[in-house]
């Protein structure tokens, strides 16, 4: 199963629903590529002693000869598997964490911070590296307080056990600290926010190893910056604070349409999704086919109001489109349900939504498989033009003829409608500055591991450049885009100076360093 994007093209039945994306609001601590050398506070480096190290720490270090290193050095994308760090140290609590940053100014070594390692630009681990993965650090509290290496499908699993939700991303792997730290959204961002937006404190250790706490009182410049631009620029994260909400009843719907009805329903939809009530969450997922053939498209929803409210706006959209969708599907259901559905996980134990294995994070019961693929986002501010969603559709069906000569893979572009609570946080609150806008858009193109993907990663670029003069220029910080030209005015917006400014503040060596480190 492919599980880059939020829906599939089966049939219209609940089990359709599946995860949005492993690429939705996701994004790990990005430590620095090879290539990058980092600054120390200490003028000259002592000899290395991986030993010294592995005795200090409670939790474990795994170095390559290790039996558990094969495993531990892997990221979710399988295009990094040719990184291999030093070592990888599965860090069980704060103290854990300064003995690493002491090693690693002492001795000049290169850090990668990882959390669920989804990191899109495979700046979470890397060759020569100590990765200092918080993994072990997964504690679900009913009061909101999660660990910063706490997987999804835990962290929804465990609070729906005291009637709680937060609201966050689909991909069930994908740790809570990546997710929260640029941003986060999800099925119900629209009513709750992001999941930024609900952070009231963080817990990190900084590049000096003091441990501090930010929030709204407590180092509040910091708890401005980690709301948006936390993910390895300022420290190493270990855990949050939440506030949670009653666990929502909702109801979940699946649409699909006959291709040669997108573009009057891409038009209708984008301005209908932003302009509906906060309890109405729905993105338009166009995907190409299989072996060649018409591109899919259709539309997923998922509602917190009553299901006649819903039943009426989706009405109302298929008006606007000028044909009724060729299947409907809508299902009422609870939110922990409802989460499990969009993960692809609706089948499985809890146990099983994880990744095969024994290392923190991943599960011996676990099922869940790792992909390979690239991807880009815009964010737009305004409706595309007609010209727009024409050029839109034309990148579909360009991947669909790819796809057939080619030997497969997959090319996808998910619009997700924002507004609601989301944009009724002023723009410099947090440095999560995009709250203007309206559709958030990622393309994603997907082959198979072990083969370039070159021909798939070219109709990417091609199809992002395509786009950009209908879109704002922003990006979202959360699927970090290494051709990006001008990152920081794309991620960071106006709030770029100032983000500059508290990194020299807290980290002056720039001992979390990468190539789009602030």
């Amino acid at each position: 199963m492919r599980r880059r994007t939020l829906l599939t093209a089966a049939a219209a039945t609940p089990t359709a629903l599946t995860a949005a994306a492993c690429t939705t609001g996701t994004g790990t601590h990005k430590p620095p590529p090879p290539s990058t050398t980092p600054s120390a506070s200490a003028s000259a480096s002592a000899p290395a002693d991986w030993n010294a190290l592995a005795h200090s720490l409670q939790g474990k270090l795994v170095r390559p000869d290790d039996a558990d290193y094969a495993t531990a050095r892997q990221l979710y994308n399988t295009r990094y598997d040719d990184q291999k760090p030093d070592a990888v140290a599965y860090v069980a609590h704060e103290a854990d964490v300064q003995e690493c940053l002491a090693y690693a100014r002492a001795h000049r070594t290169p850090i990668s911070v990882r959390s669920g390692g989804h990191d899109y630009a495979g700046w979470s681990s890397g060759t020569g590296r100590l990765v200092i993965d918080v993994s072990r650090l997964s504690g679900v509290a009913a009061d909101g307080t999660i660990g910063a290496g706490a997987r999804l499908i835990d962290v929804y699993t465990d609070l729906a056990e005291s009637g709680r939700a937060i609201p966050g991303g689909s991909c069930p792997t994908v740790a809570v600290s990546g997710l929260t730290l640029g941003g986060g959204h999800g099925v119900t961002a629209r009513a709750y926010g992001l999941t930024c937006d609900n952070l009231t404190s963080v817990s990190l250790v900084t590049a000096d190893g003091r441990k501090l706490t930010a929030s709204a009182k407590q180092n509040p410049d910091l708890f401005w910056a980690l709301r948006g631009a936390g993910n390895g620029n300022f420290g190493v994260v270990t855990g949050f604070t939440f506030r949670t909400h009653p666990s929502p009843q909702g109801v979940t719907a699946f649409l699909t349409w006959p291709w040669r009805q997108a573009q009057g329903l891409i038009e209708a939809w984008q301005e209908w999704g932003p302009a509906q009530a906060d309890e109405i969450w729905s993105a338009a997922h166009l995907a190409s086919a299989a072996g060649g053939g018409n591109p899919t498209i259709n539309i997923a929803a998922f509602s917190i109001g009553s299901y006649g409210d819903f039943q009426n706006a989706l009405d109302r959209l298929a008006d606007r489109a000028g044909a009724p969708a060729a299947s409907v599907s809508l299902h009422r259901t609870g939110f922990q349900d409802a989460m499990l559905l969009y993960a692809g996980c609706s089948t499985f134990s809890q146990a099983q939504c994880h990744m095969p294995g024994k290392t923190p994070g991943r599960n011996p019961q676990g099922v869940l498989q790792r992909e390979t693929y690239a991807a880009k986002s815009d964010f737009y501010t305004k409706a595309l033009p007609p010209a727009g969603v024409h050029q839109l559709l034309t990148g579909s069906e360009e991947f669909t003829r790819i796809a057939a000569a080619d030997g497969g893979g997959g090319g996808t572009i998910v619009l997700t409608a924002l507004g609601g609570a989301v944009n009724r946080i002023a723009p410099d609150a947090t440095a999560f500055v995009h709250r203007t806008s309206r559709v958030l858009a990622q393309y994603i193109a997907s082959w198979q591991a072990g083969t370039p993907g070159a021909t798939q990663q070219s109709w990417l670029t091609r199809t992002h450049g395509a786009m950009r003069p209908y879109a704002s220029g922003a990006a979202y910080q959360n699927y970090p885009d290494p051709a990006l030209a001008d990152w920081r005015t794309a991620y960071y917006g106006s709030a770029a100076p100032r983000l500059a400014q508290l990194k020299k503040q807290y980290d002056p060596t720039r001992l979390f360093d990468f190539p789009q480190a602030l």
